[in-house]
């Protein structure tokens, strides 16, 4: 019995690593996307926050932001927190400003994210910040 052991050990000890290998990249990902999508927030004041949509989603869900806005801050304040494998939310704070009154604004952007296992990527599910 204590032969077997020698051979079950270092393959258990592997598919735990393999495990462990899959989850880091798929949260690296996910690190990743947040940053990019933070950027696109920041720099084209959520133009671009669209692509991160799954794409059965872009259609329903975009909507023309203003040129009139510029964003000043962007702040995550709660996560990102993993819900399961192929789930995590955030929450982050947007300020903006309306240029053509200079009035800042603030707004909650609740996010959801969802791996898609066939592109391996990460998708938005949650509805992309409007400023008004």
């Amino acid at each position: 019995m204590s032969r077997w052991h020698y051979f079950l050990f270092p393959f258990l000890i592997q598919l735990a690593a393999c495990q462990t290998l899959g989850e880091h990249t798929r949260a690296e990902a996910l690190e990743t996307v947040l940053r990019s999508y933070e950027a696109s927030i920041r720099w084209t004041s959520g133009q671009q926050a669209y692509n991160f949509l799954p794409p059965d989603h872009k259609d329903k869900e975009y909507k023309r932001t203003s040129k009139n806005i510029r964003v000043t801050h962007y702040e995550v304040v709660q996560g990102p927190t993993m819900l399961g494998e192929d789930k995590a939310i955030q929450t982050a704070v947007i300020q903006y400003v309306l240029q053509d009154s200079q009035i800042l604004r603030e707004l909650l952007d609740k996010q959801e994210w969802r791996y898609d296992e066939e592109e391996e990527v990460w998708h938005l599910y949650s509805p992309v910040p409007v400023f008004k």
